[in-house]
C-alpha cells in the first residue's frame, strides 16, 4: 500500500523566498546609487515662465531673446561665444545636428530589457526619448544610460536640477555655477554651454527664446530687434 504524501507550500515559499531576495538586491542598489550618484535621480521638472520684455538678437543661423548686459562674439565654426559681465557668466551657443554622442547611447536602448521599458527608440525624436529616459528614478536598467546623458558637473552638486519650461521642447540642466541647456528645433538643436550664477528662471528664458532662423535669413550679421 502506497501512502500519498501530504500537499506541502514548498513551492510557494521557495517563490516567496526569492521575490524577498530579489527586492532585497534591488534596495541595497538603490540605496548606494542614491548614496553615490544622487544625480540619477533627478528627473525633469515643467516651470511656467512669464513674459519677459527682451531684445532679439538675429545670428546666421539662429535667434534669441537676450538678457540685459548680454554680449557675444561670433565664431568662424558658426558656434557665438556669450559674455554677461554683470552674472559672471560665460559661455558659448552651438546648433548641433545630434545630442553628442547620441549614435552611440540610441545604440545601447536596443537591448529587449531596455525596450521593454521605453519602446522602440528609432521611433521617436530626441527629446522625446531624452525625456523619457531622464523621467525614469528607480528603474536600474536605465541609471547606466542615464549617467551618460546627465553632464558629470551636476553629480553631488548641491542644487543639481533638470528643469524645462512648460509648453516647449527645450531641456535644461542646472545647476548654481553651471548649466547646459537643448532647445529641440525639427531637425536641429541648438546647444547652450554656460560657466557662472545665471539664476534658472533667466537660464530657462534664455533656452527657451532660441530659434532656428530660416534659410533665408542664413548669411546675414548679427542685428537687434525690440
Amino acid at each position: 500500500m502506497v501512502l500519498a504524501g501530504r500537499p506541502t507550500n514548498q513551492g510557494i515559499r521557495f517563490i516567496v523566498g526569492i521575490c524577498i531576495i530579489a527586492l532585497s538586491i534591488y534596495g541595497f542598489y538603490i540605496a548606494l546609487a542614491k548614496e553615490n550618484s544622487p544625480e540619477l535621480f533627478l528627473v525633469p521638472v515643467g516651470v511656467d515662465l512669464p513674459d519677459s520684455p527682451c531684445t532679439e538678437v538675429l545670428f546666421p543661423e539662429f535667434s534669441l531673446c537676450a538678457p540685459s548686459g548680454l554680449e557675444y562674439e561670433p565664431r568662424h565654426d558658426g558656434s557665438v561665444g556669450i559674455r554677461v559681465p554683470a552674472m559672471k557668466v560665460r559661455g558659448e551657443i552651438r546648433v548641433l545636428e545630434k545630442l553628442p554622442r547620441e549614435d552611440e547611447w540610441r545604440t545601447s536602448l536596443r537591448k529587449p530589457l531596455i525596450r521593454a521599458f521605453l519602446g522602440d527608440e528609432r521611433s521617436m525624436g530626441t527629446c522625446e526619448l531624452l525625456e523619457k529616459i531622464l523621467s525614469r528614478r528607480y528603474n536600474p536598467t536605465l541609471m547606466g544610460i542615464k549617467s551618460q546623458l546627465i553632464p558629470s558637473w551636476m553629480k553631488n552638486t548641491e542644487g543639481a536640477e533638470i528643469l524645462y519650461p512648460r509648453g516647449t521642447e527645450a531641456m535644461l540642466f542646472y545647476t548654481p555655477e553651471r548649466l547646459l541647456g537643448f532647445a529641440f528645433q525639427g531637425e536641429k538643436i541648438v546647444m547652450l554651454s554656460c560657466e557662472g550664477t545665471m539664476d534658472k528662471e533667466s537660464a530657462l528664458i534664455f533656452v527657451r527664446s532660441i530659434r532656428i532662423t530660416s534659410p533665408e535669413g542664413r548669411g546675414r550679421e548679427p542685428s537687434h530687434s525690440s
